[in-house]
């Protein structure tokens, strides 16, 4: 699908998209407690996250989620699409269950590494077929003390506090640096809310026990898939309202966007559970800024949708881990956001993006990555564009081309 993208001026009132991160982290709760998600939207990410919790027993119906009678495979396949947090946070898990299964996934997914939870499988005499998919585990997790390299993925240790759980407890050791920390900060906190004792301390996770209490509600907004309609917001001279976020814990994270945005000189706040933002009142350029984003890396993208229209040289660190993503995005930033002239760079551990005074209508061939086509629609609404490939954005929010729509988003799909 090609979206055609006109100058447009963003404003009005939207509610947030929902948050991938805590939707498939709930799902996975529904195999140990019945969930109840209202109005859930069904992302490509969500989709693969059903199929990893139907595959170890949980029954959909709907909007329900029925935990399994008894936790065990009941296939010995399952493709993951392109989910790499399905995927890392599963393995873990059918491992502690024990079994035979090949996971797989599209083209995206088998180039992305899995060297971190391959090695502890083989640690723990667990059979693994590759380093890669698809990938063949046969076995079962019987340490309750488990060590695991922190600096390929976060994903893997949330799976592994749900793994862990499964075996009445244990310790997890990360071995530094740890990169995402926020999202395993998101899981213990997650986890807690819904009855777990866990603590995360220093770089050692323990869980203690305790039993998963059933949910029912919605699936809170997501700061870091709103950043999009913000950045688009800010970058037209709009004012825009972005409703029902959840409460931003104090750790780094996604919901930082919020802070980062102010800085770069927009109206950014909160309030309640809205967003607000507005670029209606901003006389000269915005502001470039110096941000590390090792915790949170997917905030990189966030940054650089609005970075263009500064004045100055925009500096975002702790980027490394882009290059294994759904593209390398190192890569991907770079080649998008010059087709609408903006001149960016990745060198060491950094990604460099120069504002400019002379963004130009683009043309960008969006590789499959979700994030690379929301990241320039504020330069398409700014100066035209048109985005082949569109769809991409289904992964994690398949509504995003009509809700910019709904707030003023000139587009033709």
């Amino acid at each position: 699908m090609k979206a055609v993208l006109f100058p447009s001026t963003i404003r009005g009132k939207i509610k947030a998209p929902q948050s991938k991160s805590i939707g498939i982290r709930l799902i996975f709760t529904s195999l140990f407690s019945d969930l109840t998600l209202r109005n859930l939207t069904y992302s490509d990410d969500v989709e693969a996250s059903i199929r990893a919790v139907t595959a170890l027993g949980a029954k959909v119906n709907g909007e329900r989620f029925l935990r399994p009678r008894t936790l065990k495979l009941h296939t010995n396949f399952v493709n993951f699409g392109g989910s790499g947090t399905a995927l890392r946070m599963f393995i873990p898990i059918a491992v502690a269950i024990g079994g035979k299964v090949t996971v797989d996934g599209d083209e995206t997914l088998r180039k992305r590494p899995l060297s971190a939870i391959v090695k502890l499988l083989k640690d723990n005499e667990i059979s693994v077929s590759s380093d890669h998919l698809p990938l063949t585990i046969e076995g079962k997790l019987r340490h309750t003390e488990v060590e695991i390299d922190g600096s390929e993925s976060s994903q893997y240790i949330t799976g592994l506090v749900y793994a862990l759980h499964i075996l009445g407890g244990g310790k997890i050791k990360v071995r530094p640096p740890i990169v995402s920390k926020s999202y395993i900060n998101l899981t213990v906190q997650i986890l807690k809310e819904r009855g777990l004792d866990l603590k995360f301390d220093g770089n050692t996770i323990t869980i203690e026990g305790g039993e998963i209490v059933p949910y029912d509600g919605d699936v809170p907004g997501d700061f870091s898939l709103s950043s999009f309609y913000a950045a688009a917001s800010i970058a037209t001279k709009g004012c825009l309202e972005i409703k029902s976020l959840y409460d931003p814990p104090k750790f780094f994270g996604d919901h930082s966007i919020v802070e980062i945005y102010r800085q770069m000189g927009a109206y950014s706040k909160l309030e309640g559970d809205s967003w607000i933002v507005s670029g209606e009142d901003i006389k000269d350029k915005l502001k470039p800024i110096n941000i590390d984003v090792e915790d949170a890396p997917d905030l990189a993208v966030s940054v650089a949708s609005l970075a263009p229209f500064t004045s100055g040289r925009t500096s975002i660190t702790g980027v490394k881990r882009l290059s294994n993503k759904e593209s390398n995005r190192l890569k991907t930033m770079a080649e998008a956001l010059g087709c609408f002239g903006v001149c960016s760079y990745a060198k060491n551990e950094t990604f460099v993006i120069a504002g400019s005074n002379n963004i130009s209508r683009g043309k960008v061939l969006c590789p499959n990555d979700h994030r690379i086509a929301m990241m320039v629609s504020p330069l398409g609404f700014f100066a035209g564009g048109e985005i082949e490939n569109a769809d991409c954005v289904k992964k994690s929010n398949p509504n995003f081309w009509n809700d910019l729509i709904k707030i003023g988003g000139r587009i033709k799909l």
